[in-house]
């Protein structure tokens, strides 16, 4: 008899295989009209983050510098954790900006507004080879699971 361990993760994968293949068959057989429907509803703007910022800049501006210092003071004392300095100095340029340049965000969405290239033209042009690879993918999983059972 199996462990529950064991039982819990070949439920994962036949889950993980039936919806690789779902959407697999989807992306081949689905018009572009469906996914450009799709994008349609998921394209949209849920809230303006740097309009609801702009007056806590300064208090954001700190927590990240706090929270930034805190992070490479970690790092300092434990080398396996190299890569806090990377995070830290990333919440500490992100710190200044917000305490010395309160509009870089607004600047930054407005720029990130202006796309050259949609991502769901890449998608909707590639979501044949995208299906294949997902059907591939979920007969993979299935075999593996086959193996296992077995």
């Amino acid at each position: 008899m199996q462990n529950a361990t064991t039982e819990t993760m070949l439920a994962f994968l036949f889950i993980s295989g039936i919806t690789s293949l779902l959407f697999g068959i989807l992306l081949l057989l689905a018009p572009a009209r469906f996914w450009n429907w799709v994008g349609n509803i998921f394209n949209k703007p849920v809230i303006f983050v740097e309009n609801q910022l702009r007056n806590y800049n300064f208090p954001v501006g700190f927590i990240f510098l706090v929270l930034g210092a805190w992070l490479m003071f970690l790092a300092v004392g434990d080398p396996g954790i190299w890569f806090f300095y990377v995070i830290g100095t990333v919440f500490v340029i992100l710190g200044l900006l917000y305490i010395f340049v309160p509009d870089w965000l607004l600047r930054v969405s407005i720029f990130s507004g202006k796309v050259i290239i949609a991502f769901d033209q890449i998608a909707i042009a590639s979501r044949t080879s995208l299906g294949v690879v997902l059907i591939l993918a979920s007969l993979y999983i299935f075999f593996k699971l086959f193996v296992a059972v077995r």
